[in-house]
């Protein structure tokens, strides 16, 4: 008795937490979903911008290849990804971490560094 008892609870705590996974798992993939249909837009947005920039500046290309190469070195390596430079609390002076806009520390509410920044 004692035996099924246990395996009913064991097998239902194991269902449990597979639902919960498979639920996390959806959320998940919705989410990167969101996040491709973010990228293609960003895509078709700079390709726009570039076909309207480089039709008024002929050199533009290597220009760009230039600055690309210049902005990737900033943080001492060359490895194709724009790496953001560590920033500190301006009240409390601990490391901000680069996605939040507010410290977790003491809550303080940072500006943008730039345009591109969120």
């Amino acid at each position: 008795m004692h035996w099924n008892h246990y395996r009913y609870h064991t097998n239902s705590m194991a269902g449990e937490t597979a639902a919960r996974a498979e639920n996390k798992a959806m959320s998940l993939q919705a989410r990167c979903d969101l996040l491709e249909d973010r990228i293609d837009t960003l895509g078709l947005v700079c390709q726009a911008m570039w076909e309207l920039l480089s039709e008024s500046q002929p050199d533009l290309e290597q220009a760009l290849s230039q600055r690309v190469e210049e902005i990737d070195l900033r943080d001492g390596k060359r490895d194709g990804k724009l790496s953001r430079v560590q920033r500190e609390c301006p009240r409390c002076d601990r490391p901000l971490h680069q996605r939040h806009r507010s410290c977790m520390y003491c809550g303080e509410i940072t500006d943008q560094e730039n345009l591109f920044q969120e």
